[in-house]
């Protein structure tokens, strides 16, 4: 007979009532590894008793049980199991019906504490990892995690959303996924100044990154109680499949290349002018850029002293095309960091601006030209609306890390299902319950 203070005891631990009762706690070997103990608690429940089902008022009687079992908290440091005889129940309907354990919900093999311990861990280290400090299998994790996004997903609701944004994240080579992600409201202060006001949040996550995943997000968006009419601004970077179709699925929105994938792609073209020049059968000019490339990809701030002082060096050399394609970035910065607003000023500047790159000597930067030509409209937009992917470029470090603790997610729904469990504010059993 177990002792009935210890009997009391976990039997507030664990939350019980009546008619469940605790009948036994016995520390067993691990059928896994003898050389370990477990600690295994037995659930039943008094004869005789009746049970409620939703829907019904009255107590239904035990037509027969079915023996379960689940993973509970670790009882210091040995492992814990519940085991209960879980009933069916006849309903006033006639059917046959399981009644659920309030420790755990149906068909997981974790106990609800245990559920929110996990989840909790996950959020912050690597499923593997937590699977193996846990000792078990990262499949049934990854089914946990599943099932609560799954869950939490049902109480999106995109009727606040007026700003969108649009990027695409690679997994494995080609595969690529899109984001979608609402933009926080704007506010002006007593000042006069732009401050963002509330969060940014990841609304969807889908395969490809095509037309078709901007019509699978609008059919989403419909579903979750969005109003297409209601968004004035949507973010993307100059991808055409993206754009047109924004434009196509939510007419009032003014479609925006932000500033950060403009000059970022100009850092492309820089970088590129370097590899290019590198490979060349120059010996002089693949020594002098030689272990540069940071110098070229990050501003003349954010230099260290000894950067610095290469660059300075390197701007002398005027046979180098990269020399001539870093300072067309700086060019191309200096003129967000000039205009502010859309008026003819601006207007003229850019044009004169992709000129002079489309003449570039470098043909790096000729075809960066050619994509300021294609993108002018969507690219001067940013002047109206000043909204910028800034905020999705923010995940990116998220999602980065997220790739980076996965080395290599078996497939793309548990990827996905992590952004939108980092990034997606979602309501989830993120602590322990009961």
């Amino acid at each position: 007979m177990i002792d009935p203070h210890i009997q009391k005891l976990f039997s507030l631990g664990l939350g019980l009532e009546e008619p469940w009762r605790i009948t036994s706690l016995e520390m067993v070997p691990s059928e896994k590894q003898p050389t370990l103990l477990e600690l295994h608690i037995r659930i039943d429940f008094k004869e005789g008793s009746s049970f409620q089902y939703p829907g019904f008022d009255q107590g239904c009687k035990v037509h027969d049980t079915r023996e379960r079992t689940w993973r509970h908290l670790n009882f210091f440091q040995y492992r814990c199991y519940i085991t209960a005889k879980v009933p069916r129940i006849i309903t006033p309907d006639g059917k046959v019906r399981t009644v659920s354990v309030p420790w755990a919900r149906s068909g997981s093999g974790f106990t609800l504490m245990m559920e929110g311990v996990i989840l909790t861990l996950v959020k912050h280290m690597p499923v593997r990892t937590v699977a193996r400090e846990i000792g078990e299998h990262d499949t049934k994790l990854w089914r946990l995690i599943d099932y609560h996004v799954e869950e939490a997903l049902k109480d999106q609701d995109f009727s606040d959303v007026s700003a969108i944004g649009v990027d695409e994240y690679s997994h494995k080579g080609h595969n690529y996924i899109t984001v979608f992600l609402s933009h926080p409201d704007v506010a002006t202060d007593e000042a006069g100044r732009r401050r963002q006001a509330g969060k940014a949040r990841v609304l969807f996550v889908t395969e490809g990154k095509d037309k078709d995943a901007v019509k699978r997000f609008l059919e989403r968006f419909k579903e979750k109680d969005g109003k297409p009419g209601q968004v004035k601004v949507a973010t993307s970077d100059m991808i055409h499949g993206y754009r047109s179709a924004l434009g196509e699925s939510f007419p009032e929105a003014v479609v925006t290349v932000d500033k950060f994938h403009v000059i970022k792609n100009c850092s492309d073209a820089v970088d590129n002018t370097r590899k290019r020049e590198m490979r060349s059968k120059n010996a002089a000019k693949t020594k002098d850029l030689k272990e540069t490339r940071y110098i070229w990809l990050k501003n003349p701030d954010n230099l260290t002293d000894r950067q610095r002082e290469r660059l300075g060096q390197l701007l002398q050399v005027e046979y180098l095309d990269t020399v001539q394609a870093y300072g067309c970035r700086l060019e191309l910065q200096d003129f967000y960091e000039t205009h502010k607003a859309y008026d003819e000023d601006m207007v003229s500047a850019f044009e004169r601006l992709t000129i002079r790159f489309a003449n570039s000597a470098v043909m790096e930067i000729r075809k960066f030209a050619q994509c300021l030509t294609r993108n002018a409209v969507e690219i001067l937009n940013y002047f109206q609306t000043l909204r910028t992917n800034a905020i999705l470029e923010g995940f990116n470090s998220k999602i980065s890390i997220i790739k980076s603790r996965a080395r290599g997610f078996r497939n793309m729904r548990n990827f996905m299902n992590m952004i939108y469990f980092v990034c997606g504010e979602l309501s989830l059993p993120l602590q322990p319950i009961m």
